[in-house]
């Protein structure tokens, strides 16, 4: 017979867990922006491009023990990304979709830790809806989760991590303990992984620095703990940089002029609107062109109640969103805005104050539905700029018409256009070995081709460049064989001729 306790058992009803239209609308809208990312891949949006191929290529490299400090061919951008990529590949295999798994899992750790930071700082519908808008707000980030550019989201995860580290340090009972020392110890390796990877995470480091500092200085006794640790994480920057005469605090050259007025113009006029969502990456143009600035003050009086909502337990958010265009203007690149790489730091805070705006669960919900429309209404008009053009011409979404080709005409090295060199060295895994006529960021490949008696020439079919090399051959008595593929274009001349050696013939 069943015992009295097992009776008593059945008899009790369960309990059941209500469902509340809140935790409906989060699941909803966490859902939305799998699916999205879903769909941004199957389109002409997630086509893999030849800097992502770089990546892909340094974890192949890093896999055979060709470890680098920083990305190919630049005196900044850490490797961090790179090595969880090669940790992907080592279980799944080389491939598009491996690759570009990886920052689609950071953008989701960086909703979850901006969760977590909205939970110490304010409520816990606050803190569900600023890790959705993270995650599926605005357009611009949603399909940049779907492009591994080697250090962008990582070093994103760091720079929230070193926030709500700093938070942890600022509100804990106790200045002193084992447990603070930690804290201090990881928030300076999170700020040192975070500069090597890249110096963008001073945006955080100063605003969370001048915080701890003011908030109780007593407590900076643990910068003992958090200044060896920093160094420990940015080793490998320091260690180049002592190998290579300090290069990388000379600088890159600047491609947008104007100084420090005009880069905080150009934030306002361009770069927080792309953050909002309310301008579409590389095309720039407003989303609703004859509401834009009643669009824009709305948002940023959304923007403004939320850090006022957030009160003195979110000063350090605040302080972090208002600094951010300041120092956002010291580098030479804040000027460029177009693809909004330089302007990801300040999604999370962003996504903090627009969170905290929403008083109640129903407003809470129309925040996110105006942000899901935005982004899905951004990702529309992206459709057709994204994708890299040479010569004029779009480059191809799909490269296996010219890597079949290249394998049937035996054809193992060859110079092409920067986006269409490294796509077809990933792609095939070295088999291939095709280098870039201009913008070359590993030398070995290089070397390659030009060692290669018979190397080949890829254009893309019916382009200037195209025309003109075949031109140039003529003109010169260079017999060739030529073959095309699709929208593909091929020269193997009787002798070695670089696309550069004939005028017209690259971009």
């Amino acid at each position: 017979m069943p015992s009295t306790l097992e009776a008593d058992a059945r008899a009790r009803p369960r309990r059941r867990v209500p469902v509340t239209p809140g935790a409906v609308a989060v699941a909803a809208v966490a859902v939305a922006g799998l699916v999205a990312r879903l769909v941004v891949l199957h389109s002409s949006l997630g086509a893999l491009d030849s800097d992502e191929a770089v990546v892909g290529l340094m974890a192949q490299a890093f896999r055979h023990g060709h470890v680098r400090a920083l990305y190919w061919g630049q005196a900044y951008g850490g490797t961090l990304e790179q090595g969880v990529v090669a940790a992907v590949f080592s279980v799944a295999g080389s491939s598009t979709a491996a690759l570009k798994a990886v920052p689609i899992a950071l953008s989701a750790v960086a909703a979850l830790l901006t969760a977590r930071v909205g939970l110490r700082i304010a409520s816990p519908r606050t803190a569900a809806v600023a890790g959705l808008l993270v995650w599926v707000w605005p357009g611009t980030y949603l399909w940049w989760s779907t492009k591994e550019r080697g250090f962008y989201w990582a070093c994103l995860c760091l720079s929230i991590a070193v926030v709500l580290l700093a938070l942890q340090i600022g509100q804990a009972a106790q200045r002193g303990g084992r447990a603070q020392w930690a804290r201090w110890a990881a928030l300076g390796l999170c700020a040192g992984l975070g500069f090597w990877e890249s110096p963008q995470i001073v945006f955080v480091v100063v605003p969370a620095a001048v915080w701890l500092l003011a908030s109780d200085w007593r407590r900076c006794a643990g910068v003992v703990a958090a200044a060896p640790a920093a160094v420990l994480g940015a080793l490998p920057w320091l260690y180049w940089n002592i190998a290579h005469g300090w290069r990388g605090l000379h600088g890159e050259p600047v491609l947008v002029p104007g100084g420090y007025a005009s880069h905080l113009r150009v934030f306002g006029r361009a770069g927080l609107p792309t953050v909002l969502g309310l301008r579409v990456a590389y095309t720039q143009a407003w989303l609703a062109p004859r509401w834009h600035r009643e669009l824009y003050a709305v948002a940023l009086v959304v923007l403004a109640a939320g850090a006022v909502r957030l009160g003195r337990r979110g000063v350090l958010v605040v302080l972090v969103l208002v600094a951010f265009p300041f120092l956002h203007a010291v580098f030479p690149v804040s000027g460029y805005v177009g693809e909004g790489r330089y302007l990801l730091f300040l999604l999370p805070w962003a996504a903090l104050a627009a969170a905290a705006a929403a008083w109640r669960w129903e407003a809470a919900v129309a925040l996110l539905a105006c942000a899901v429309a935005l982004s899905a209404a951004g990702l529309v008009r992206m459709r057709d700029a994204t994708s890299p053009f040479v010569a004029g011409r779009q480059v191809p979404a799909r490269f296996g018409a010219l890597e079949r080709a290249l394998d049937a005409h035996g054809v193992t090295r060859a110079w092409a256009d920067y986006w269409i060199a490294y796509r077809v060295d990933f792609d095939t895994r070295g088999r291939v070995i095709v280098a870039p006529t201009t913008d070359s960021r590993y030398p070995a490949y290089v070397a390659a081709v030009e060692s290669s008696p018979a190397p080949a020439d890829v254009f893309l079919l019916g382009t200037s460049t195209d025309a003109a090399f075949g031109a140039g051959l003529a003109a010169r008595d260079i017999s060739a064989t030529r073959f095309t593929a699709g929208p593909w274009s091929v020269y193997v001349p009787s002798r070695p001729v670089k696309p550069t050696d004939i005028a017209g013939a690259s971009p």
